[in-house]
């Protein structure tokens, strides 16, 4: 450990994450970076996560939640029992650079108003092409992987970005308690993009390192029941976190989001439709829910939803959606020609 290492906490969270373990632990074990705790947070696993981590690494620290708690459920779990000055997220199905972490605590160690970093991630299957380096926040509240399928030697600059990864992430101890750790509501997906929405309106940088990298074992796809998750907490994200001039503002570019998405859900079938529509029930009858969460939210923000905006996108990257090339650039010359636009009219009557 050298001299001035401040604490890093990484949280483990696993699921049935056993076969993925004897490749990740070693990984984390052997990082350069001197001073940190690894602490496994176990979501009820039924397979034998458990047993392999006690026999084969009884030194960390492990905990078992007795349910499955969903990744930000149980990665606030891990943050309860962390003692580090910097907490770390990290994906089991990953395996880490010797100096992953090092780099990832860098930043933030320089500079006091970083919040949070994140870091090239690379795709575990093919090391040559980038997963994400941190994410795209559409100014709809939809979410991409930047950077994805790029060549690995891109990317190369430091900077400030929109929003995390949850794949990895650092984020600082102050700032984690005063946005109060993940929202366990979310259960699964978009919890990373409502995690990065908070730490900017509370107004911290999230800044991307690209000296930082990690191997995920990455694949492209969205499975039917995952459209529920996805529709039901971006709005849940725009709800608690834009004012009402906001919101009545982005009326049109929702509407045309609802087009995307649901033209995106009628051609993969019934069942996406179905839980695209599951979304909007759901919203519909925790709307009371949604609000309590909205005025605590509102009530924490530091910086105006005008400077929000500098670092949100317009532009969706339908290469990632859409595979036919003609539906692809047809979409990508009229949608996008409209996010343009609306985007520019938003920013300038905030």
């Amino acid at each position: 450990m050298k001299k001035n290492e401040a604490l890093a906490s990484v949280i483990l969270l696993t699921y049935n994450s056993a076969r993925d373990l004897p490749e990740c632990i070693p990984s984390l074990l052997a990082q350069s970076y001197g001073n940190f705790e690894i602490i496994v947070v176990d979501n009820a696993s039924t397979d034998n996560t458990v047993e392999f981590i006690r026999s084969s690494y009884p030194q960390l620290k492990l905990i078992e939640t007795g349910k499955n708690l969903g990744y930000p459920g149980g990665n606030n779990v891990g943050f309860e029992h962390a003692q580090g000055k910097y907490l770390v997220v990290v994906n089991p199905d990953t395996v880490a650079d010797p100096k992953w972490l090092a780099e990832l605590i860098r930043p933030l160690e320089e500079d006091n108003s970083i919040a949070v970093t994140t870091p090239k991630i690379r795709i575990y299957y093919d090391k040559y092409r980038i997963n994400t380096c941190g994410n795209i926040p559409h100014y709809t509240g939809l979410t991409f992987c930047r950077g994805l399928n790029s060549l690995a030697g891109s990317y190369n600059l430091q900077e400030e970005i929109g929003a995390i990864s949850g794949c990895s992430f650092a984020i600082r101890r102050e700032m984690l308690d005063y946005i109060e750790g993940f929202d366990a509501d979310f259960f699964l997906y978009m919890e990373d993009a409502d995690l990065s929405w908070r730490v900017r309106f509370a107004g911290g940088k999230i800044v991307y390192v690209p000296d930082s990298m990690i191997y995920h074992k990455f694949t492209l796809s969205i499975a039917a029941w995952k459209h529920f998750y996805l529709e039901r907490n971006r709005y849940m994200i725009l709800l608690k976190n834009l004012e009402t001039k906001t919101l009545l503002l982005l009326i049109p570019g929702l509407m045309v989001s609802e087009i995307v998405t649901m033209g995106h859900a009628i051609l993969n079938g019934p069942e996406y439709v179905k839980s695209k529509l599951k979304a909007y029930w759901w919203l519909i009858k925790n709307q009371d829910f949604v609000f309590e969460k909205r005025k605590k939210t509102l009530s924490m923000k530091k910086i105006s939803d005008k400077e929000f905006f500098e670092l949100l996108e317009w532009r969706i990257p339908f290469e990632q959606v859409i595979g036919n090339k003609m539906l692809r650039w047809c979409s990508d010359k009229l949608f996008n020609t409209f996010f343009w636009a609306h985007f520019k009219i938003v920013r300038k009557l905030l």
